[in-house]
Order: C-alpha cells, then sequence, then structure tokens
C-alpha cells in the first residue's frame, strides 16, 4: 500500500502540467470560506533539483602533510573509487487540516509529507521520505488547556565522515501530552509526559536504537507586558535494547537523566524580544558509574524586527549531544548563529544564515588513545542562503543552499561540503495563513536554516 501510495508521487518528469491539473481540480471543488470555524485545509507540491558536492561528507586530507597526496584529496573507505559530487531529484507532496472541535479553543490539527529521492551517480542512496503529525489541542474553562500530540518520521541517514557509505533509513517516533493548569491570571502550573524512539534498518548502527521517557513539572509567572519566567525539573530514561556486550561494555546500556532548567522570556519591546533556557542535567549510568556527569545546557536568543520586512535572529548555545559513532560517548557544542529574513515585497523573500560551533567531542575510554586526550575538537563554519519568488498565486520558484567546512584539531583533517537546491513549489491554502499555523515548513528539512547538528 505504501509503494502504490509514493509512486504516485513521481510527477519530476511533468511537474508543471501535474501541479497545474491538481490546482483545477482543487479550485473546482474547494467551496467558498469565510467563518472562523471552517475547517483550514491546505495541500503543497514540491518538485526540486539539489547538487550536492559531498553526499557522504568525506573527510579530505590535511594540506602539505604528505607530498604523496594532492592537498585535500578526498578520504574513501577501502579505497572506494566514486564521484563527489551528486544530483538528486525530489519531489514531495505535503497537506494538511485544522478541524474544529467542540470550541474555538479546542481543534485538531493533521498534518504529513510523502517524497521521493533520486540519485544519478549513488543510485544505492534512492529512498523514500515519510513523516506525519496529530496534535489535538484542548481547553475546559478558564483553567484547564493542554495537547496531545504524537508523529513519526522516515528519513535518510545522516552521514558523519564518509567512512559509512551503505544506505540506511531511520525510523523515528514520538508522542506526548501536557496539562496546563491556570492559577490566576499571572501563574499556572505544567505537567508533561513524552515518549520517543529512533530505529535504524542496518545492523551497523542499531546500537543507536533508543526509546526514551521523559516527565516534566514547572511552574511559570507572566508578566502584564508579556514576559515570562519558567522553573522546572525534567526527568528521563533512555535504553538502547540492541547494544551487543562489547557495545554495553563501552557506552552502557541506559542512563537516566535530570535536568534542573529555567525559561525566561522578556519582551522589551513589540519589535524586540529575548529567551532563554539555563540547565543544569545530572547523567547517571545504569551500570558504568564512572561514567556518570553534570552538562550544562544553555541557549539564548534574541529577535529584532527592524522593520515589517526585516526580522534579525541571534542566538548563543551549549548545549550536550549524542551523534551516531561508537567512539563518542557525546557531544558539548558552543555556538554562535545568526539569521536575516528580508520580504523585498509581496511575492519575493530571502534569507541567510551563518553558524560558529565548536564541539566537543568526549571519547570512550577504551578508544581515547585514537586521539590526543580523551576529546577531540572540530570547528564548524556554515553558510546558508535561501530565497523564494511567487511569479503566479500560489507557484513559487524556492532556492536553498548552504557551503560548510568542518576541521578537526587533532589531525588538520578537513570536511568541506556545498549543496544548492532549486525547486518549484504550489500550495493551496483555503484560508490564508493556513500553512504557517500548521507548520509544514518543518518537513522541508531547509539547508540554509539548519543547525548542522549531526
Amino acid at each position: 500500500m505504501e509503494g502504490k501510495a509514493l509512486r504516485a508521487l513521481h510527477f519530476s518528469a511533468n511537474p508543471c502540467g501535474c501541479l497545474l491539473t491538481v490546482t483545477g481540480l482543487l479550485t473546482a471543488v474547494a467551496p467558498p470560506v469565510s467563518a472562523a470555524d471552517t475547517v483550514e485545509l491546505v495541500l503543497q507540491l514540491e518538485t526540486s533539483l539539489t547538487s550536492d558536492s559531498n553526499p557522504f561528507r568525506f573527510y579530505s586530507q590535511p594540506v602539505n602533510t604528505d607530498p604523496a597526496n594532492t592537498p585535500d584529496t578526498p578520504v574513501t573507505p577501502l579505497g572506494l573509487a566514486t564521484p563527489e559530487r551528486d544530483t538528486v531529484k525530489g519531489s514531495d507532496i505535503r497537506a494538511g487540516a485544522i478541524i474544529p472541535l467542540l470550541s474555538d479553543r479546542t481543534r485538531l490539527t493533521l498534518t504529513g509529507s510523502l517524497g521521493n529521492r533520486y540519485y544519478k551517480n549513488y543510485k544505492e542512496l534512492d529512498h523514500h521520505v515519510v513523516a506525519g503529525d496529530a496534535t489535538l489541542d484542548w481547553a475546559a474553562g478558564q483553567v484547564f488547556n493542554g495537547h496531545v500530540s504524537a508523529g513519526k518520521e522516515d528519513r535518510l541517514f545522516q552521514y558523519i565522515n564518509g567512512t559509512f557509505t551503505d544506505k540506511d533509513i531511520s525510523h523515528q517516533k514520538r508522542a506526548s501530552a501536557d496539562l496546563n493548569l491556570k492559577l490566576t491570571d499571572e501563574w499556572s502550573l505544567n505537567v508533561k509526559v513524552d515518549k520517543s524512539g529512533l530505529n535504524y534498518d542496518l545492523p551497523v548502527n542499531q546500537l543507536y536504537n533508543f526509546d526514551e521517557r521523559g516527565r516534566q513539572f514547572s511552574g511559570r509567572y507572566y508578566s502584564p507586558t508579556g514576559s515570562s519566567v519558567e522553573v522546572g525539573t525534567r526527568l528521563s530514561d533512555s535504553n538502547f535494547p540492541d547494544r551487543n556486550a562489547q557495545e554495553i561494555a563501552d557506552l552502557d546500556q541506559s542512563y537516566k537523566e535530570s535536568e534542573v532548567f529555567l525559561d525566561a522570556e522578556w519582551r522589551y519591546s513589540s519589535k524586540s524580544v529575548t529567551s532563554t533556557h539555563l540547565g543544569i542535567i545530572r547523567r547517571r549510568y545504569d551500570n558504568l558509574t564512572d561514567r556518570d556527569t553534570n552538562l550544562f545546557n544553555a541557549l539564548w536568543r534574541g529577535t529584532y524586527h527592524y522593520s515589517p520586512k526585516l526580522r534579525l535572529d541571534l542566538q548563543l548555545w551549549d548545549r550536550p549531544f549524542t551523534i551516531v559513532d561508537r567512539s563518542v560517548l557525546y557531544v558539548i557544542t558552543k555556538a554562535l548563529r545568526f539569521d536575516a529574513q528580508w520580504k523585498y515585497s509581496d511575492k519575493s523573500q530571502m534569507n541567510f544564515s551563518t553558524l560558529l560551533q565548536n564541539s566537543d567531542n568526549v571519547l570512550v575510554p577504551r578508544l581515547a588513545s585514537l586521539s590526543d586526550g580523551s576529546s577531540r575538537k572540530e570547528q564548524l563554519l556554515r553558510i546558508g542562503f535561501g530565497g523564494a519568488y511567487e511569479f503566479e498565486r500560489g507557484f513559487r520558484v524556492v532556492l536553498d543552499s548552504f557551503y560548510e567546512k568542518v576541521r578537526r584539531e587533532s589531525d588538520g583533517i578537513n570536511l568541506k561540503q556545498a549543496v544548492i537546491k532549486l525547486g518549484l513549489e504550489y500550495t493551496y491554502e483555503n484560508l490564508p495563513g493556513s500553512t504557517s499555523r500548521m507548520g509544514l515548513k518543518r518537513y522541508q528539512h531547509s539547508l540554509s536554516a539548519s543547525d548542522s547538528l549531526r
């Protein structure tokens, strides 16, 4: 059944014909709407062509380290002779609906995306992209409100350094529920539970199959000006059920985390707002207690609306995360990111982003001798640019691109990647702004907006 649905998406051979056909059908069947309680509907079609200079993210030899090597010659595993650059054809269909239920504060939002990717050279990487989400927002009087959500996503494994070149698909699932109790106009209490999981198809990556369960409790204060402060704690249990004896000895099979955090948002004016998250994470392993550690988790963001057409964002963070590398326990990153969005006219807009990031890969003690010390440091520079032009109502030409360079300090090895994507997009919505309210942009995996955390 899934194969038939995905094969039906293959409209890249004649994208304009397909888009015009769908446009005619939607125009014929869509009724006029204006009521606030009307079901909101969105259908979005996209066909694209992407040029990727380094799909497997091969590292390059450090310049002038070996006269026998050409500077920046790609390092491929097992002497694999393959082309670096590849061209990827993509076709996607995204859809969503917002369905009002008992009141204007209770609604069901359904969204999903299906897509195909076809590679010119690395044909073994041809794959389908599947994602779907359902969210129920509810309210009971003026005191209780909350939401329940569930979703899943299947996508291509995000390659790290070219040492792994087989196709693998990751399968992510998530579910959450939260309850807000409004004590007064200024104070509220929040309880949240969530569950997530990630699984890989190939056995070589299945040591990172995991299940996580979390609970969060917090209290929030709202000021009359719209600013807020939230203080709370989060508890989570992470389990990796498919690890063998050696992998358990290196990485353990599960750990527990507790975080005490503070979230604050300050609305300085109608044009500017800043927010911050500060947390201390206490990680405790089930068996390898010598790995127990405390981690700092901080994020600051400032947004300034210079004008109705120009928005500027600045982010700073110092955060831990996990990557799929059996020699790395976790990664600590310190970064600065700047974004600018410029709406040149009603039909055209542009965006720019840059990211400077220093990463500290904390290594498995048994493998620490592979680098200088117990960690491996990397520096990343990423520059992204994108834009869109609406040449007819609902039809847009979309450009997305980035250039990225990573330098590993221990041996001077570099990684370079440049990606340019050009797409044709059609969007139908029966009420203006529905696409944004449903958050369909999250299924587009924007290149220039990516934070490159892998």
